[in-house]
């Protein structure tokens, strides 16, 4: 019976906490990307569902998965950022922090042997 104790209080003291923010009128406020969600659904532009599932492809995709998250000093956006490959062609997609990580990432991508090109779509947020 104590095992449960634990838990049920726990959770418990969660909904305890939502309630009285919500009784504040604190919400926060969800990302909204419904522009962008329906000017990729309008376009020829490159979306994660259009990448390809070929060896090669993958194969590259992972890589550079690798290569960014195992950059020190990237921001999680940057470590996030869409990668998106086709026929070893490359498309970036996503918000990162600074020119720099835009830089970094670049460098990146263009170090990989197997990639024929790529499509620079990153978006700085801050100036």
């Amino acid at each position: 019976m104590k095992k449960l104790f634990g838990p049920s209080a726990l959770l418990v003291a969660c909904a305890c906490v939502q309630l009285g923010a919500l009784a504040q009128g604190t919400s926060q406020n969800a990302p909204d990307n419904t522009a962008q969600n329906k000017s990729d659904k309008n376009s020829d532009r490159m979306t994660a569902e259009k990448t390809s599932n070929s060896k090669g492809d993958v194969n590259i995709t992972r890589e550079l998965r690798k290569s960014i998250m195992a950059t020190k000093g990237l921001s999680v956006d940057a470590q996030n950022v869409k990668i998106i490959t086709k026929n070893g062609v490359v498309t970036l997609r996503g918000p990162v922090e600074t020119e720099s990580e835009k830089a970094t990432i670049d460098g990146l991508v263009k170090g990989c042997p197997s990639v024929q090109s790529c499509n620079d779509e990153l978006r700085v947020k801050k100036p």
